[in-house]
């Protein structure tokens, strides 16, 4: 039985990395004990740049002191990335491997945000800018084949992924 620790308490990021370790294991959901819990991040509500990785990291060990013998314990941070004045939003996946005690990274990938609509983010936030847009939920701007589900999803193989480089 796999024991998994998960640090959100939102259904769709839950369903993301639930799916992404039953694919990446090939187990099914019955092989696997789910605990979810909503744990402090430590940064702003909108991150940005590094505070992403920090909000990530600190929720895993957050629910590392919540929760003991845990096989896996994941977060994911969602938050916005600059590079060459182009942001982008992302998904950033923390693993703890108890087996190993070795942090995963993955992150999905990012959708742009326009660089003159950054600043009413930063006063606001994602949801609101969103909302002005007349877009009320992730699918509208990206398809049903990019959810948010998907994108946390995406963002946990690819820390597992990791993990085969590391164990060796």
């Amino acid at each position: 039985m796999l024991k998994v620790a998960i640090a959100t308490a939102s259904c769709e990021k839950i369903d993301g990395i639930v799916k992404a370790i039953s694919r990446f294991y090939d187990v099914g959901l019955s092989e696997m004990e789910i605990y979810s819990t909503s744990v402090e991040s430590g940064v702003p509500s909108q991150p940005f740049g590094e505070e992403t990785y920090e909000g990530a990291f600190n929720r895993v060990n957050n629910i590392r002191k919540k929760l003991q013998k845990m096989d896996l314990y994941i977060s994911c941070e969602a938050g916005i990335e600059d590079t060459f004045e182009q942001y982008f939003n992302v998904q950033v996946v923390c693993i703890y491997e108890s087996k190993s005690q070795k942090y995963l990274w993955g992150k999905s990938l990012g959708w742009s945000i326009p660089s003159e609509d950054i600043e009413f983010i930063k006063n606001n936030n994602l949801d609101k800018y969103l909302r002005g847009k007349g877009i009320s939920c992730i699918e509208e701007l990206l398809g049903t084949s990019n959810s948010r589900s998907s994108a946390v999803a995406q963002a946990t193989e690819i820390a597992l992924a990791s993990g085969k480089l590391r164990n060796n």
